[in-house]
Protein backbone atom coordinates (compact mmCIF):
# COMPACT_ATOMS: atom_id res chain seq x y z
CA UNK A 1 0.00 0.00 0.00
CA UNK A 2 1.25 3.50 -0.78
CA UNK A 3 1.37 5.18 2.60
CA UNK A 4 1.93 8.71 1.36
CA UNK A 5 -1.40 9.44 -0.38
CA UNK A 6 -4.56 10.89 1.17
CA UNK A 7 -6.40 7.54 1.33
CA UNK A 8 -3.52 6.10 3.33
CA UNK A 9 -3.78 8.98 5.77
CA UNK A 10 -7.49 8.31 6.21
CA UNK A 11 -6.77 4.65 6.92
CA UNK A 12 -4.14 5.58 9.49
CA UNK A 13 -6.65 7.83 11.27
CA UNK A 14 -9.27 5.08 11.27
CA UNK A 15 -6.76 2.62 12.67
CA UNK A 16 -5.72 5.09 15.39
CA UNK A 17 -9.34 5.78 16.36
CA UNK A 18 -10.12 2.06 16.41
CA UNK A 19 -7.21 1.48 18.81
CA UNK A 20 -8.21 4.36 21.11
CA UNK A 21 -11.97 4.50 20.64
CA UNK A 22 -12.78 4.99 24.33
CA UNK A 23 -10.38 7.91 24.63
CA UNK A 24 -11.78 9.54 21.48
CA UNK A 25 -15.34 9.27 22.81
CA UNK A 26 -14.33 10.70 26.20
CA UNK A 27 -12.58 13.65 24.49
CA UNK A 28 -15.72 14.41 22.48
CA UNK A 29 -17.84 14.31 25.65
CA UNK A 30 -15.43 16.61 27.47
CA UNK A 31 -15.53 19.08 24.57
CA UNK A 32 -19.34 18.91 24.57
CA UNK A 33 -19.35 19.70 28.29
CA UNK A 34 -16.99 22.63 27.77
CA UNK A 35 -19.17 24.08 25.04
CA UNK A 36 -22.28 23.67 27.18
CA UNK A 37 -20.56 25.31 30.15
CA UNK A 38 -19.54 28.34 28.09
CA UNK A 39 -23.07 28.75 26.73
CA UNK A 40 -24.70 28.32 30.15
CA UNK A 41 -22.25 30.67 31.90
CA UNK A 42 -22.97 33.41 29.38
CA UNK A 43 -26.73 32.81 29.40
CA UNK A 44 -27.01 32.78 33.22
CA UNK A 45 -24.74 35.81 33.75
CA UNK A 46 -26.43 38.81 35.44
CA UNK A 47 -28.20 41.26 33.16
CA UNK A 48 -26.78 44.24 35.05
CA UNK A 49 -23.66 45.22 36.95
CA UNK A 50 -22.83 48.06 39.31
CA UNK A 51 -20.17 50.71 38.95
CA UNK A 52 -19.12 53.91 40.66
CA UNK A 53 -20.01 57.09 38.77
CA UNK A 54 -18.55 60.51 39.59
CA UNK A 55 -21.30 63.00 40.38
CA UNK A 56 -19.12 65.91 41.43
CA UNK A 57 -15.46 66.83 40.93
CA UNK A 58 -13.04 69.58 41.87
CA UNK A 59 -10.55 70.96 39.38
CA UNK A 60 -7.56 73.05 40.46
CA UNK A 61 -4.98 74.58 38.16
CA UNK A 62 -1.97 76.88 38.45
CA UNK A 63 0.43 78.71 36.15
CA UNK A 64 3.13 81.35 35.98
CA UNK A 65 3.27 84.44 33.81
CA UNK A 66 6.34 86.65 33.61
CA UNK A 67 7.59 89.72 31.78
CA UNK A 68 10.46 92.21 31.74
CA UNK A 69 10.42 95.91 30.79
CA UNK A 70 13.24 97.36 28.68
CA UNK A 71 14.94 99.99 30.84
CA UNK A 72 17.16 101.70 28.22
CA UNK A 73 16.69 102.35 24.54
CA UNK A 74 18.77 100.50 21.99
CA UNK A 75 18.53 100.05 18.27
CA UNK A 76 16.80 96.72 18.94
CA UNK A 77 14.42 97.83 21.73
CA UNK A 78 12.93 101.12 22.89
CA UNK A 79 12.76 101.94 26.58
CA UNK A 80 9.45 100.88 28.12
CA UNK A 81 8.96 97.93 25.77
CA UNK A 82 7.46 95.00 27.66
CA UNK A 83 8.76 91.54 26.79
CA UNK A 84 6.37 88.78 27.94
CA UNK A 85 6.78 85.07 28.70
CA UNK A 86 10.09 84.70 26.90
CA UNK A 87 12.36 81.72 27.47
CA UNK A 88 15.30 84.11 28.03
CA UNK A 89 15.85 87.81 28.74
CA UNK A 90 18.86 90.15 28.33
CA UNK A 91 20.70 91.26 31.46
CA UNK A 92 21.72 94.70 30.15
CA UNK A 93 18.31 96.00 29.04
CA UNK A 94 15.90 93.87 31.14
CA UNK A 95 17.59 93.17 34.47
CA UNK A 96 14.33 92.95 36.45
CA UNK A 97 11.82 90.13 36.02
CA UNK A 98 8.20 90.68 37.01
CA UNK A 99 6.17 87.54 37.64
CA UNK A 100 2.62 86.55 38.51
CA UNK A 101 1.41 83.29 39.99
CA UNK A 102 -2.17 82.32 39.16
CA UNK A 103 -4.28 79.72 40.96
CA UNK A 104 -7.73 78.79 39.63
CA UNK A 105 -10.40 76.38 40.86
CA UNK A 106 -13.79 75.25 39.58
CA UNK A 107 -16.26 72.42 40.01
CA UNK A 108 -18.60 71.36 42.80
CA UNK A 109 -17.06 73.29 45.72
CA UNK A 110 -18.17 76.80 46.43
CA UNK A 111 -15.82 79.56 47.47
CA UNK A 112 -12.22 78.56 48.28
CA UNK A 113 -9.66 80.33 50.46
CA UNK A 114 -6.26 80.46 48.79
CA UNK A 115 -3.15 81.30 50.83
CA UNK A 116 -0.02 81.89 48.74
CA UNK A 117 3.56 82.36 49.94
CA UNK A 118 6.27 83.38 47.44
CA UNK A 119 9.97 83.10 48.29
CA UNK A 120 13.18 83.66 46.38
CA UNK A 121 15.73 80.90 46.96
CA UNK A 122 19.45 81.19 46.24
CA UNK A 123 21.58 78.13 46.92
CA UNK A 124 24.58 76.03 45.92
CA UNK A 125 24.05 72.31 45.31
CA UNK A 126 26.26 69.48 44.12
CA UNK A 127 25.82 65.88 43.08
CA UNK A 128 22.76 64.18 41.62
CA UNK A 129 19.99 61.93 42.84
CA UNK A 130 20.43 60.53 46.34
CA UNK A 131 23.95 62.01 46.51
CA UNK A 132 22.64 65.54 46.06
CA UNK A 133 24.23 67.95 48.56
CA UNK A 134 23.11 71.49 49.41
CA UNK A 135 26.14 73.54 50.46
CA UNK A 136 24.28 76.74 51.34
CA UNK A 137 20.83 78.35 50.99
CA UNK A 138 19.56 81.91 51.37
CA UNK A 139 15.82 82.58 51.27
CA UNK A 140 14.09 85.96 50.80
CA UNK A 141 10.34 86.57 51.01
CA UNK A 142 8.90 88.12 47.84
CA UNK A 143 5.14 88.14 48.50
CA UNK A 144 2.41 86.63 50.63
CA UNK A 145 -1.34 86.80 50.04
CA UNK A 146 -4.61 85.22 51.11
CA UNK A 147 -7.85 85.60 49.20
CA UNK A 148 -11.22 83.94 48.70
CA UNK A 149 -12.28 83.08 45.16
CA UNK A 150 -15.45 81.66 43.67
CA UNK A 151 -15.46 78.73 41.21
CA UNK A 152 -14.07 79.88 37.89
CA UNK A 153 -12.06 82.75 39.40
CA UNK A 154 -8.28 83.00 39.86
CA UNK A 155 -6.13 84.12 42.78
CA UNK A 156 -3.19 86.18 41.49
CA UNK A 157 0.03 86.92 43.37
CA UNK A 158 2.67 89.24 41.85
CA UNK A 159 6.40 89.38 42.58
CA UNK A 160 9.55 91.07 41.24
CA UNK A 161 13.12 89.79 41.01
CA UNK A 162 16.12 91.95 40.09
CA UNK A 163 18.04 89.12 38.45
CA UNK A 164 21.18 91.17 37.90
CA UNK A 165 21.36 92.10 41.61
CA UNK A 166 20.65 88.49 42.71
CA UNK A 167 23.46 87.21 40.51
CA UNK A 168 25.84 89.64 42.13
CA UNK A 169 24.68 88.60 45.61
CA UNK A 170 25.31 84.90 44.90
CA UNK A 171 28.82 85.80 43.76
CA UNK A 172 29.36 87.74 46.99
CA UNK A 173 28.18 84.78 49.07
CA UNK A 174 30.56 82.50 47.22
CA UNK A 175 33.44 84.89 47.93
CA UNK A 176 32.50 85.02 51.62
CA UNK A 177 32.52 81.22 51.83
CA UNK A 178 35.70 80.86 49.84
CA UNK A 179 33.87 79.15 46.97
CA UNK A 180 31.86 75.92 46.88
CA UNK A 181 32.10 72.96 44.51
CA UNK A 182 28.39 73.04 43.72
CA UNK A 183 26.42 74.93 41.09
CA UNK A 184 24.40 78.04 41.85
CA UNK A 185 20.59 77.83 41.62
CA UNK A 186 18.12 80.72 41.69
CA UNK A 187 14.37 80.12 41.71
CA UNK A 188 11.05 81.47 42.94
CA UNK A 189 9.33 78.97 45.25
CA UNK A 190 5.53 79.26 45.60
CA UNK A 191 3.59 77.36 48.28
CA UNK A 192 -0.21 77.38 47.97
CA UNK A 193 -2.72 76.13 50.54
CA UNK A 194 -6.38 75.87 49.48
CA UNK A 195 -9.35 75.31 51.78
CA UNK A 196 -12.97 74.79 50.73
CA UNK A 197 -16.12 73.02 51.89
CA UNK A 198 -18.19 70.39 50.06
CA UNK A 199 -21.46 69.08 51.59
CA UNK A 200 -20.34 70.27 55.00
CA UNK A 201 -16.97 68.52 54.70
CA UNK A 202 -13.80 70.61 54.87
CA UNK A 203 -11.29 69.92 52.10
CA UNK A 204 -7.66 71.09 52.17
CA UNK A 205 -5.14 70.83 49.38
CA UNK A 206 -1.61 72.18 48.94
CA UNK A 207 0.93 72.43 46.15
CA UNK A 208 4.52 73.65 45.83
CA UNK A 209 5.78 75.02 42.51
CA UNK A 210 8.75 76.93 41.22
CA UNK A 211 9.88 79.38 38.59
CA UNK A 212 13.56 78.71 37.84
CA UNK A 213 15.94 81.49 36.74
CA UNK A 214 19.26 80.44 35.16
CA UNK A 215 21.71 83.35 34.80
CA UNK A 216 24.30 83.13 32.02
CA UNK A 217 26.87 85.68 30.77
CA UNK A 218 24.53 88.09 28.97
CA UNK A 219 21.11 86.49 29.43
CA UNK A 220 19.03 84.64 31.97
CA UNK A 221 16.63 81.81 31.10
CA UNK A 222 13.24 81.36 32.77
CA UNK A 223 11.38 78.04 33.06
CA UNK A 224 8.35 77.11 35.15
CA UNK A 225 7.57 73.84 36.90
CA UNK A 226 3.92 73.62 38.00
CA UNK A 227 1.53 70.89 39.06
CA UNK A 228 -0.88 71.98 36.36
CA UNK A 229 -4.53 70.98 36.22
CA UNK A 230 -5.66 68.40 38.75
CA UNK A 231 -9.15 66.92 38.57
CA UNK A 232 -10.31 64.85 41.53
CA UNK A 233 -13.72 63.29 42.27
CA UNK A 234 -15.29 64.47 45.50
CA UNK A 235 -18.68 62.75 45.19
CA UNK A 236 -19.64 59.39 43.66
CA UNK A 237 -22.72 57.20 43.46
CA UNK A 238 -23.36 53.54 42.70
CA UNK A 239 -25.34 53.00 39.51
CA UNK A 240 -26.67 49.91 37.78
CA UNK A 241 -25.42 49.39 34.23
CA UNK A 242 -26.99 46.87 31.81
CA UNK A 243 -24.75 44.11 30.48
CA UNK A 244 -25.27 42.94 26.92
CA UNK A 245 -25.22 39.17 26.42
CA UNK A 246 -22.63 37.75 24.06
CA UNK A 247 -24.83 35.82 21.64
CA UNK A 248 -21.79 34.37 19.88
CA UNK A 249 -20.71 32.63 23.11
CA UNK A 250 -24.24 31.34 23.77
CA UNK A 251 -25.08 29.97 20.33
CA UNK A 252 -21.50 29.06 19.54
CA UNK A 253 -21.18 27.09 22.77
CA UNK A 254 -24.44 25.25 22.14
CA UNK A 255 -23.45 24.43 18.56
CA UNK A 256 -20.03 23.20 19.68
CA UNK A 257 -21.61 21.01 22.35
CA UNK A 258 -24.09 19.49 19.89
CA UNK A 259 -21.40 18.80 17.30
CA UNK A 260 -19.19 17.15 19.93
CA UNK A 261 -22.06 14.93 21.09
CA UNK A 262 -22.83 13.98 17.49
CA UNK A 263 -19.16 13.14 16.97
CA UNK A 264 -19.14 10.89 20.04
CA UNK A 265 -22.32 9.16 18.91
CA UNK A 266 -20.96 8.81 15.39
CA UNK A 267 -17.81 7.09 16.67
CA UNK A 268 -19.83 4.60 18.70
CA UNK A 269 -22.16 3.83 15.77
CA UNK A 270 -19.25 3.52 13.36
CA UNK A 271 -17.56 1.07 15.72
CA UNK A 272 -20.67 -1.09 16.10
CA UNK A 273 -21.20 -1.13 12.33
CA UNK A 274 -17.59 -2.12 11.77
CA UNK A 275 -16.88 1.11 9.91
CA UNK A 276 -13.54 1.64 11.65
CA UNK A 277 -12.01 -1.67 10.68
CA UNK A 278 -8.84 -1.48 8.57
CA UNK A 279 -7.67 -4.14 6.08
CA UNK A 280 -4.96 -6.46 7.48
CA UNK A 281 -2.46 -5.40 4.84
CA UNK A 282 -2.94 -1.78 5.88
CA UNK A 283 -2.33 -2.66 9.52
CA UNK A 284 0.83 -4.51 8.51
CA UNK A 285 2.04 -1.54 6.47
CA UNK A 286 1.36 0.88 9.31
CA UNK A 287 3.10 -1.44 11.77
CA UNK A 288 6.13 -1.81 9.50
CA UNK A 289 6.35 1.94 8.90
CA UNK A 290 6.21 2.60 12.64
CA UNK A 291 8.93 0.07 13.37
CA UNK A 292 10.97 1.36 10.42
CA UNK A 293 10.97 4.83 11.97
CA UNK A 294 12.07 3.44 15.35
CA UNK A 295 15.10 1.64 13.90
CA UNK A 296 16.01 4.19 11.25
CA UNK A 297 19.60 4.50 12.50
CA UNK A 298 20.20 0.78 11.68
CA UNK A 299 18.56 0.80 8.24
CA UNK A 300 19.89 1.92 4.87
CA UNK A 301 18.01 2.04 1.57
CA UNK A 302 19.54 0.27 -1.40
CA UNK A 303 19.21 -2.54 -3.93
CA UNK A 304 19.72 -6.15 -2.83
CA UNK A 305 20.84 -8.56 -5.60
CA UNK A 306 19.24 -11.96 -5.99
CA UNK A 307 20.88 -14.67 -3.86
CA UNK A 308 23.55 -16.90 -5.41
CA UNK A 309 23.06 -20.66 -5.63
CA UNK A 310 25.18 -21.32 -2.56
CA UNK A 311 23.60 -18.54 -0.43
CA UNK A 312 21.33 -19.52 2.40
CA UNK A 313 18.15 -17.49 2.97
CA UNK A 314 16.72 -17.24 6.48
CA UNK A 315 13.27 -15.71 6.83
CA UNK A 316 12.77 -13.58 9.95
CA UNK A 317 9.28 -13.05 11.39
CA UNK A 318 9.58 -9.36 12.28
CA UNK A 319 11.63 -6.29 11.52
CA UNK A 320 12.56 -6.07 15.20
CA UNK A 321 14.11 -9.55 15.04
CA UNK A 322 15.97 -8.58 11.88
CA UNK A 323 17.43 -5.48 13.58
CA UNK A 324 18.53 -7.73 16.46
CA UNK A 325 20.42 -9.88 13.92
CA UNK A 326 22.05 -6.76 12.46
CA UNK A 327 23.12 -5.56 15.90
CA UNK A 328 24.53 -8.96 16.92
CA UNK A 329 26.48 -9.34 13.67
CA UNK A 330 27.56 -5.68 13.42
CA UNK A 331 25.80 -5.27 10.07
CA UNK A 332 23.25 -2.88 8.67
CA UNK A 333 19.71 -3.64 7.55
CA UNK A 334 19.22 -2.93 3.83
CA UNK A 335 15.75 -1.87 2.74
CA UNK A 336 15.26 -2.89 -0.89
CA UNK A 337 13.70 0.06 -2.66
CA UNK A 338 12.16 -2.16 -5.35
CA UNK A 339 10.08 -4.64 -3.36
CA UNK A 340 10.19 -3.27 0.20
CA UNK A 341 12.08 -6.25 1.67
CA UNK A 342 14.54 -5.82 4.55
CA UNK A 343 17.75 -7.84 4.33
CA UNK A 344 20.84 -8.40 6.48
CA UNK A 345 23.80 -10.03 4.70
CA UNK A 346 26.11 -12.04 6.95
CA UNK A 347 28.77 -13.89 4.95
CA UNK A 348 26.86 -16.39 2.77
CA UNK A 349 23.68 -16.14 4.87
CA UNK A 350 20.88 -13.77 3.90
CA UNK A 351 18.46 -12.86 6.68
CA UNK A 352 15.26 -11.49 5.18
CA UNK A 353 12.06 -9.92 6.46
CA UNK A 354 9.28 -9.23 3.99
CA UNK A 355 6.29 -7.17 5.26
CA UNK A 356 3.07 -9.08 4.83
CA UNK A 357 -0.47 -8.99 6.05
CA UNK A 358 -1.00 -10.87 9.35
CA UNK A 359 -2.77 -14.20 9.19
CA UNK A 360 -5.07 -15.79 11.72
CA UNK A 361 -3.07 -17.29 14.57
CA UNK A 362 0.15 -15.54 13.50
CA UNK A 363 2.71 -15.30 16.31
CA UNK A 364 3.81 -11.80 15.25
CA UNK A 365 0.44 -10.09 15.68
CA UNK A 366 -2.43 -10.15 18.11
CA UNK A 367 -5.93 -8.71 17.90
CA UNK A 368 -6.42 -5.54 19.89
CA UNK A 369 -10.20 -5.85 19.98
CA UNK A 370 -10.72 -2.89 17.63
CA UNK A 371 -12.82 -4.50 14.87
CA UNK A 372 -10.07 -6.35 13.18
CA UNK A 373 -7.33 -3.78 13.78
CA UNK A 374 -4.15 -5.48 14.95
CA UNK A 375 -0.96 -4.36 16.58
CA UNK A 376 2.38 -6.08 16.44
CA UNK A 377 3.88 -7.77 19.48
CA UNK A 378 7.20 -8.25 17.80
CA UNK A 379 7.34 -4.86 16.05
CA UNK A 380 6.61 -2.70 19.07
CA UNK A 381 8.31 -5.04 21.45
CA UNK A 382 11.60 -4.60 23.31
CA UNK A 383 13.92 -1.71 22.58
CA UNK A 384 16.98 -2.72 20.55
CA UNK A 385 19.37 -0.98 22.93
CA UNK A 386 21.63 -3.99 23.42
CA UNK A 387 25.33 -4.72 23.76
CA UNK A 388 26.83 -5.95 20.50
CA UNK A 389 28.59 -8.73 22.44
CA UNK A 390 25.34 -10.07 24.01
Amino acid sequence: MGTGDSSASVLRVRHLIAQHLAIAVVVCLVLAGAGGFVAYAEYSAPDTTTEQRVTASWTTDSSFAHQATVERSTRAFEAGTVLRNRSAYLFRVTPTLTGEYRFRHEGAPGAATVATDVQLVKRSVGGTGDDRTEFWRVTDSLASAETTIAPGESARTSFRVNVSRQRNETRQIERELGGTPGRIELFVLVTTNVTTTVDGERLERSRTERLTIRPATATYAVTSNTTGARDEPISTETVSVPVEKNSARIYGGVAFAVLSLLAAAGLVVADRRDRLSVPPETVAAIRTERTRDRFDEWISVGRVPEPADDDRVVTVDSLTDLVDVAIDSDRRVIEDGDDGRFVVLVDRVRYCYEPRAPTAGSTESVSDGSNGATDSVGEDGPDPARDDDS
